[in-house]
């Protein structure tokens, strides 16, 4: 068997890097459709046995960190000798760059698609949730991978419960003079900018951060405008009136998206609003305050908007997306969190 690496360099070979995608989640119904396009600043490179493509990667270095280097758009079939050359190709890649960390898989910075999905694979993804085959994590592993960063999420079966054992975190807040403002799909588009000032300087501390531009984060952030429901999401601002955090909480529309098949025309529109009405689930997908509010408990009150409103508006779950292991989950849970999946970023060993 022969194994060669390329890179992708002319049109014709898009397809071949298109393809390990194509037949790993041909059979898999809970891949939800997704395409997103490798930039002009990333490399391709493509794994070949025996002339098949049979995995691919995109490697990149992060401008405000160019001493890090990432290995990220990986799909591939259950081949560990193909894929340890595809990773090790990679690698000296950016060690030629003078590289001193190899991140992965991470689509170029946190702010895109990143983590492997380490399992259990029992239930359906949620919305935005990492997916992929149970056999990834050992690929990377097998390939001189090690662990660096993990997350979780958790299932909230009663939000109510976790509303009410938060209560009182929430009636701090307002006495201190926080004030709470709902945030949908009629006013997000005009507060983008000011969710851009708040997540550059809530997140300039999280592991592996990297600014962008305003116009980058609109591009990503403006396509959620239509999972904004009204009572889920909100702003905090001081007694001042000053922005102090936010919540971004969205129904769990995997199913109405997956029904889209990965189209933007006007039957996947319709397949989506018909599909929609499904949703039994909310997801807690991105929560921060100010460093200058931490301590205030105000995390747990926004938490607390979310739960009780979750309730109120008749979803019988909540899931708690993609935390950050060193995250106090059972504060943030009001002690109804359960254990649901497991997520893993991985860094090459020296």
């Amino acid at each position: 068997m022969k194994i060669e690496i390329r890179e992708l360099t002319t049109p014709a070979q898009e397809n071949d890097f298109r393809k390990p995608a194509r037949i790993v989640y041909a059979d898999d119904p809970l891949r939800l459709q997704t395409n997103e396009p490798i930039p002009e600043s990333a490399t391709p490179l493509i794994a070949y046995e025996d002339s098949r493509p049979v995995a691919r990667c995109g490697i990149t270095l992060q401008t405000e960190n160019p001493s890090i280097g990432t290995i990220g758009w990986f799909e591939a079939l259950n081949r560990p000798e193909a894929v340890r050359k595809l990773l090790h190709t990679a690698a000296d890649h950016l060690k030629k760059r003078n590289v001193r960390r190899i991140i992965g898989p991470m689509n170029g910075d946190t702010w895109h698609p990143y983590r492997l999905n380490t399992g259990p694979f029992g239930a359906p993804p949620f919305i935005k949730e990492p997916w992929n085959p149970p056999y990834y994590p050992e690929l990377w592993e097998q390939a001189g991978f090690q662990p660096t960063e993990t997350y979780d999420s958790f299932i909230i079966r009663n939000p109510q419960a976790a509303a009410d054992n938060q209560q009182k975190f929430y009636d701090r807040c307002l006495r201190h003079g926080y004030t709470f403002e709902p945030v949908t799909s009629q006013n997000f588009t005009e507060m983008i900018p000011l969710f851009y000032t708040l997540s550059c300087r809530i997140f300039s501390e999280n592991v592996l951060y990297t600014p962008i531009s305003l116009d980058e984060f609109r591009a990503l952030y403006l396509p959620a405008k239509p999972l904004f429901q009204s009572g889920l999401s909100w702003l905090a601002r001081a007694a001042d009136q000053t922005p102090a955090g936010y919540i971004f909480t969205f129904p769990d529309y995997s199913e109405a998206l997956n029904a889209m098949r990965g189209k933007s025309n006007l039957p996947a529109k319709l397949r989506f609003l018909l599909n929609r009405r499904k949703a039994e689930r909310t997801c807690i997908k991105t929560l921060g305050t100010l460093p200058e509010h931490r301590n205030t408990g105000l995390g747990i009150a926004l938490m607390q908007l979310s739960f009780a409103n979750s309730a109120r508006l008749g979803y019988r779950e909540t899931l708690m997306c993609l935390m950050h292991s060193a995250n106090d989950s059972r504060r943030l849970g009001g002690g109804q969190n359960e254990p649901y999946r497991t997520y893993t970023l991985y860094e090459l060993a020296p």
